[in-house]
């Protein structure tokens, strides 16, 4: 079983999604923090631009699992659900990516943040690829208990 084969864990399939909000979310709250602290570089363009692209990374990833969450709830169409869990899986771990790189860009230090090696998520670009363009439908919520995809 891949990535692309492997159906996703019924028993809490938006945890991980969950998890990294949460980091990136205190991530993004330590930098800004630190950033205030700073005088001299708030007025940064730069500096301003990359707080614009972790709000607005975080928000996205707020709203994609708020609706996975419906989803579920719902009982609606496996594959929809399938499909929303991984963009907000995805759109979850991108925003805890851009936080920590703010963080590091913007402090010099990074928060050591466990990883999701078991959780591949390059395969959840070709799931939901594969379905948009192709209408092959990723696995079931319902198929099986074991793995994430």
């Amino acid at each position: 079983m891949n990535a692309l084969t492997q159906p996703i864990a019924a028993e809490q399939p938006l945890a991980n999604s969950r998890h990294d909000l949460q980091n990136a979310r205190s991530l993004f709250d330590a930098t800004l923090g630190f950033v205030r602290q700073h005088t001299q570089v708030a007025d940064d363009p730069l500096v301003i631009s990359r707080f614009g692209d972790a709000h607005i990374r975080i928000k996205v990833a707020a709203a994609l699992l708020e609706r996975a969450e419906e989803f579920l709830a719902s009982g609606a169409d496996d594959v929809e659900v399938s499909i929303a869990v991984a963009e907000s899986r995805l759109a979850s771990a991108e925003a805890l990516n851009t936080a920590s790189n703010a963080e590091f860009e913007l402090t010099g230090q990074r928060t050591a943040l466990p990883g999701s090696l078991h959780d591949p998520l390059r395969g959840k670009l070709q799931l939901i690829g594969n379905f948009r363009l192709n209408g092959i439908h990723p696995p079931s919520l319902h198929t099986s208990t074991k793995g994430a995809v």
